[in-house]
């Protein structure tokens, strides 16, 4: 149901990269779709939702309202879910933060020297606005210390699968490396760009870790609104990726 990075110690932490199985929805929702904000029956996500905190053994799991921003919230034992942000940090053990994707990146973090995690959802828009630096920043200011934090970037849309046109170079402000050319056509790295811009905070190249798998290349496993809106209506659900301090 869930893979999991290297990189994170299971002796501190939580976590899981979850694909679309193992879940109660139904039809394109089909079936571990974690988010309310799709059109999904709220009362089965919920119930999805519940599998995943099981799943972690987290005594609470909140997500957010996600708008592309780079807003980081701080949460806590007292925090509710579907506040409108786009990350999360917290230092709290037994809470589960949750991110959700459908091609964009899931970023997790830990430093478990400290004690301090992160989760950011980082879509092209939101990682060119800053919710990467936003989350490291937050967890910094809880004590964590940038050379000790691990990153883990999760199933996303990856180069081959991302084919881009000329108006996105324009409106993209960051590091042209990102783009290559793939059959000809203008592509994004959006995983790479992610790993440069967690570079930029601090976080040594040896914390960093890429899970290769790219969630339009893999539908049956997978949430992938790019895949959706190429084959289908559109409407897909959202994978879920989920850290907790023990």
């Amino acid at each position: 149901m869930k893979i999991k990075s290297d990189i994170f110690s299971d002796a501190v932490v939580e976590h899981g990269f979850f694909g679309r199985v193992g879940g109660k929805s139904s039809g394109l929702y089909d079936s571990l779709n974690c988010s309310k904000f799709v059109g999904d029956d709220v009362n089965l996500v919920e119930k999805n939702l519940e599998t995943v905190r099981r799943e972690l053994n987290a005594e609470k799991l909140i997500t957010l309202n996600q708008v592309h921003g780079n807003t980081c919230v701080l949460a806590d034992k007292s925090t509710d879910s579907d506040i409108q942000a786009d990350a999360f940090a917290t230092n709290v053990s037994g809470v589960a933060i949750g991110i959700l994707t459908a091609d964009c990146a899931p970023v997790l973090l830990a430093d478990e020297n400290n004690h301090i995690i992160g989760a950011a959802h980082a879509g092209w828009r939101g990682a060119m606005r800053g919710v990467i630096q936003s989350t490291v920043r937050e967890m910094i200011k809880l004590g964590a210390e940038a050379n000790r934090i691990k990153a883990a970037i999760g199933p996303c849309i990856h180069k081959d699968s991302y084919e881009i046109g000329d108006d996105f170079k324009r409106e993209f402000k960051g590091n042209g490396s990102c783009f290559a050319l793939v059959n000809s056509k203008l592509h994004f790295d959006l995983p790479k760009y992610c790993k440069e811009i967690l570079l930029g905070t601090g976080i040594l190249p040896k914390n960093i870790d890429i899970l290769e798998i790219d969630t339009y290349a893999n539908p049956e496993n997978y949430f992938s609104y790019r895949f959706a809106n190429q084959h289908t209506n559109g409407v897909c659900g959202r994978n879920i990726s989920v850290i907790c301090l023990k």
